[in-house]
């Protein structure tokens, strides 16, 4: 069980420096941001599941009925009944097209917008170039630069596009001045991977471990 621990002190980030060479190059951050956000795969794969059963079971039902013993997949009879007894002034045909309707609108949804990026995109002096650190890697990196500061025992970041919020610990009795020592190491870390998007917001707690 982790000892219990007391919030002491929090600093805010000041304004960052002058970005590094590349970052405000928005065509290239663009273009990295693409190569690094996720593609739809899940969607992709369920659509095409389902796309390829239904195919196969119409084939096999097209296939028996022109042998004269269609395998009963499918309610065939059913449907075609259904089909010729419904007009198209009816509500059923309209309340199917709709649902069509908003399935491809949904789809097409999901096409044209990716999931977020799971990396950081870091600036290069190649424009050809593309870097990028995954956020749970430049977390861990960033909890490092935190804990090589005299007096923190153990810290915890998370990070966004544009925040870093550091979680520090802590067993000294004094700890004023701490959350800015931690600040500065872990903003010299964040301009050290040089984020494209330029330096995040960094926000520092401090919290005093009660042994």
């Amino acid at each position: 069980m982790s000892a219990p621990t007391e919030e002491i002190r929090t600093a805010e980030a000041r304004p960052a420096p002058p970005p590094p060479p590349g970052a405000g190059d928005r065509k290239s951050l663009r273009r990295a941001t693409h190569v690094f956000r996720p593609r739809r795969v899940l969607p992709a794969t369920i659509v095409a599941i389902v796309l390829a059963v239904v195919a196969g079971l119409v084939a096999l039902e097209v296939i028996g009925g022109l042998f004269g013993s269609p395998p009963g997949l499918l309610p065939v009879e059913r449907l075609s009944a259904l089909g010729r007894e419904t007009r198209w002034n009816d509500s059923l045909p309209f309340a199917v097209s709709g649902l069509a309707v908003l399935l491809g609108l949904l789809l097409v949804f999901l096409a044209l917008k990716p999931g977020r990026p799971r990396a950081v995109v870091l600036a290069s002096a190649d424009p050809q170039v593309v870097m990028g650190i995954e956020s749970a890697g430049m977390s861990r990196h960033l909890a490092r630069a935190a804990e090589s500061v005299p007096g923190v025992s153990s810290a915890q970041v998370a990070v966004s596009a544009r925040r870093v919020r550091v979680v520090a610990s802590s067993s000294l009795r004094d700890t004023v001045g701490l959350d800015e020592q931690v600040r500065t190491a872990v903003s010299e870390r964040v301009d050290e991977l040089a984020p494209m998007a330029g330096r995040p917001n960094v926000r520092v707690t401090v919290r005093r471990r009660q042994d």
